[in-house]
């Protein structure tokens, strides 16, 4: 009989306890890759956003936590383009309303600047641009329409408002797919903020992250109580995406304690009802070294076995979770192949973990006194 037969047979020999550790271990991967694809990706389109427009530095009130607190002058935006270094700025003004009769919260509503750089990314899928006149009109991601069933011509209320959508676009981030979008001076009226906005997304004439760092330096350095900070360092920086990450990587870790907790007992509890057959086996000639492979090999199997349908299962409900309408205006039906590669590396390395103490106690029995085991 084949070493890998054997393997498997004994396996197959306790069937019950095999498919409820590879279930429990397949818990935890599909945890890990589920949580944190879901973390990633959300980090990704955000990211997104500045990639696809080429924004290199993202100018804030300083000590804000959250970009919506941020009020910066409008006019600062002319100043902002004397700085040597800078290509071009754009001015943002953001807020988060919701829309009761579709149960969606918190939906992201951007003023700019008609014909400004924050447009490139934005692809009309219908209708028209805004232009610089354009009062009560606003453009839909194509979430959002979809989300709302608006479409061109319709009517939407926007925090009492009513507004014409004029076109729906699609962007390359799935962030801004579910977001409004209206001229920058229509919102600074609706929110009372006139004169005022977020933000500042700065294209550097030199891309170079020390180019760009350096800028930054110089931005802060020359309007006080303002940060200038380079876009990824931005996004990273973000409480709501490290406050996703950190819940998705300590969900994650408990499921894979538990999961390999039972890999550990169903090793220990194999060892010990099988502890005469090992005696036969070492009475026979297998050296220390096969049955510690042999008890490491079945672990690995049950490992590969719960790692793949863990990753099956979280790649699965990720998509689901992206079906609800809440969901997909900023989680990616896509799980990044990071997020399955870390999954897999912790199956893999969890089997090792709990097969190896059960190993290592199966390959140091003696054969007299495993032959002695009742």
């Amino acid at each position: 009989m084949r070493f890998g037969t054997l393997i498997l047979r004994n396996i197959a020999r306790r069937r019950t306890r095999s498919a409820l550790t590879v279930l429990g271990l397949a818990v935890g991967i599909a945890a890990v890759v589920g949580l944190l694809g879901i973390a990633w990706g959300f980090e990704r389109s955000f990211m997104d956003i500045y990639t696809s427009k080429g924004i290199d530095l993202v100018v804030v009130r300083s000590g804000v936590a959250d970009r919506l607190t941020s009020h910066l002058d409008a006019s600062m935006g002319a100043r902002l383009r004397g700085v040597a270094g800078v290509r071009d700025v754009a001015a943002a003004l953001m807020d988060a309303v919701s829309f009761e009769e579709a149960n969606l919260v918190s939906v992201l509503v951007n003023g700019w600047e008609p014909g400004s750089l924050l447009f490139r990314g934005v692809r009309l899928i219908e209708g028209r641009e805004l232009l610089a006149a354009d009062k009560s009109r606003a453009l839909l991601g194509r979430t959002l329409a979809a989300n709302l069933g608006k479409q061109v011509g319709d009517e939407v209320d926007v925090a009492g408002k009513r507004f014409e959508v004029v076109g729906v676009f699609e962007a390359d981030s799935l962030y801004e797919n579910g977001s409004l979008i209206m001229p920058l001076a229509q919102l600074q009226t609706m929110m009372g903020r006139e004169g005022q906005v977020t933000s500042f997304m700065v294209k550097a004439r030199d891309a170079g992250e020390a180019s760009v760092r350096s800028l930054g330096k110089r931005i802060a350095a020359g309007f006080p109580g303002v940060g200038a900070t380079p876009a990824r360092d931005f996004v990273q920086g973000e409480v709501l995406i490290g406050l996703a990450k950190s819940m998705a990587w300590a969900t994650s870790v408990l499921a894979l304690v538990l999961g390999s907790v039972g890999m550990l007992n169903t090793m220990v509890m194999a060892v010990f009802e099988r502890t005469r057959e090992i005696g036969v086996l070492r009475s026979l000639g297998w050296r220390r070294g096969r049955v510690l492979r042999l008890i490491l090999g079945e672990a690995l199997a049950l490992g590969v076995l719960g790692t793949i349908l863990g990753g099956v299962m979280g790649v699965v409900g990720v998509r689901l979770i992206a079906l609800s309408p809440r969901a997909r205006a900023f989680i990616s039906a896509d799980v990044p192949p990071a997020a399955l590669g870390v999954g897999l590396g912790l199956g893999l390395l969890l089997s090792v973990v709990g097969g190896l103490y059960p190993a290592i106690r199966a390959s140091r029995l003696e054969p007299t006194e495993a032959l002695r085991h009742d």
